[in-house]
């Protein structure tokens, strides 16, 4: 298997905020809700989008 260095940076940021909030998803969730809340980055609601058809798919 083939080492990828940006997958394990990205696994070692996801073991450490695990690892801060003692592996409590619930905990986890809260904080990063919080943590959005408080962004001025514009965040994108997947769920809010609706899928059409365009005419050229009919």
């Amino acid at each position: 298997m083939i080492k990828d260095e940006i997958i394990q940076e990205v696994w070692r940021g996801k073991d450490a905020i695990a690892a801060k909030y003692k592996y409590d998803a619930v905990a986890m969730a809260k904080a990063l809700q919080d943590r959005e809340k408080k962004s001025s980055a514009k965040v994108v609601n997947l769920h809010a989008h609706t899928r059409t058809v365009s005419s050229a798919h009919k």
